[in-house]
C-alpha cells in the first residue's frame, strides 16, 4: 500500500470498517492505530516515511495531524469532523478512496 490511515482513540472502529471496505473492493491501504500520544512510539517516524500518503481521520480540528507534521515533517492529510457524531464507515471509505487516488 502507498497510503496509510493513522488513527487513535475512538476512530478505531470506523477506520477499521472503512479500510475493510476498501480492501474488499481490491484497494490497497494500510492502517495503524496509536495507543498513546506522549511519547509517540519510537518507530513511528520510520513507519510514516514508508508511505506516500498518510491520512489522519479525527473527531476534532486535526490536532494529531498537526503533531505528526511538526514532529516528523510528514505531509499528513487531515480528515476531520466536528459535529458530535462518529464517522460513518461509508463516508470515511469514500474519503480514503480519494486519498488513494491522489485527489
Amino acid at each position: 500500500a502507498r497510503t496509510l490511515v493513522l488513527g487513535w482513540g475512538s476512530t478505531y472502529g470506523p477506520i477499521t470498517a472503512a479500510v475493510r471496505r476498501i480492501r474488499a473492493q481490491g484497494g490497497h491501504i494500510a492502517q495503524a492505530h496509536l495507543r498513546h500520544l506522549n511519547p509517540f512510539p519510537p518507530n513511528l517516524g520510520e513507519v510514516l516515511t514508508r508511505y506516500e500518503r498518510v491520512v489522519i481521520p479525527e473527531m476534532n480540528l486535526g490536532q494529531l495531524a498537526t503533531l505528526i507534521r511538526a514532529e516528523y515533517l510528514i505531509d499528513a492529510r487531515s480528515y476531520t469532523q466536528v459535529n458530535g457524531m462518529p464517522f460513518k464507515a461509508e463516508q470515511l471509505a469514500t474519503a480514503l478512496k480519494e486519498a488513494i487516488d491522489g485527489h
